[in-house]
C-alpha cells in the first residue's frame, strides 16, 4: 500500500509504502524539470553578476536533490554557511559536469576560508 503523507512547501511529495509483510519504506518525489529549465535560461542570460559586480548567482538546487545527497552521502547542502566541509562538498558538486544543470552562471565555485566564492 502506498499512502501520500503530504506535499511540502518545497514541492516534495512524501509517501510511505507498506508491503504485505508489514515492512515500510519512505519515498520523496518532486519534479525538477522546471528548476533545471530556469537554470539553463539564467545561465544563457548573462554572467550572473549583479550591477555592482560584487555578487554572483551560482546555482539553483531543487530540495529533492539535497535530499538525495543527504540520503546517499550524509550531508545537507544548506549547511554550507556554517560548515566548511559542506561548503567544499557543495563546491565540488557545482564544479562537476554531472551536476552542471544546477548552475545558473558559468565559472568556478571555490571555497576560501570556509566560504563559497
Amino acid at each position: 500500500m502506498r499512502l501520500h503523507l503530504l506535499r511540502s512547501t518545497a514541492g516534495i511529495d512524501h509517501f510511505i509504502h507498506t508491503d504485505d509483510d508489514g515492512n515500510t519504506r519512505y519515498e520523496a518525489v518532486a519534479e525538477t524539470d522546471p528548476v533545471i529549465e530556469m537554470n539553463k535560461a539564467m545561465r544563457n542570460h548573462n554572467d550572473g553578476y549583479n550591477a555592482d559586480r560584487d555578487m554572483r548567482r551560482v546555482a539553483s538546487i531543487p530540495h529533492i536533490v539535497g535530499l538525495k545527497w543527504l540520503n546517499e552521502e550524509g550531508w545537507w547542502w544548506m549547511d554550507y554557511t556554517h560548515d566548511p566541509d559542506v561548503a567544499k562538498k557543495l563546491a565540488q558538486k557545482l564544479n562537476d559536469v554531472e551536476w552542471q544543470h544546477l548552475r545558473t552562471a558559468d565559472g568556478v565555485v571555490a571555497v576560501n576560508n570556509g566560504v563559497l566564492r
